[in-house]
């Protein structure tokens, strides 16, 4: 007979993030040459942090925007050294901006 009881399992932190901007450290490499895209580039890599819109996150890494009208970028956790987004108080000033300002638009 087993008596330990059992906690729900908890979510994780980064599922409070989706939908908002977040710090993100990565590890990058040197771009392309864009006048030969093809050709491989060789150099040190680096460690680069940006704000990102983060849309998403799974097993193999987390899907971001550096702006919301771009492409979706896909970061392997591999690459993802650290991510920071923002607290609870932050994230509910934010919610209650939104809707404010979609009240202003007449719902839109």
């Amino acid at each position: 007979m087993n008596n330990v009881s059992q906690s729900p399992a908890k979510s994780p932190v980064i599922s409070e993030w989706v939908g908002y901007w977040v710090f993100v450290s990565y590890m990058a490499g040197p771009n392309l040459d864009a006048d030969e895209p093809a050709k491989p580039v060789r150099d040190k890599p680096e460690a680069v942090t940006a704000s990102f819109l983060l849309e998403d996150y799974g097993d193999f890494g987390i899907e971001v925007k550096r702006n919301p009208t771009d492409p979706t970028i896909f970061m392997s956790w591999g690459g993802v050294l650290y991510i920071q987004g923002p607290p609870a108080e932050v994230r509910k000033q934010i919610d209650l901006e939104n809707a404010k300002q979609a009240r202003g638009n007449g719902g839109k």
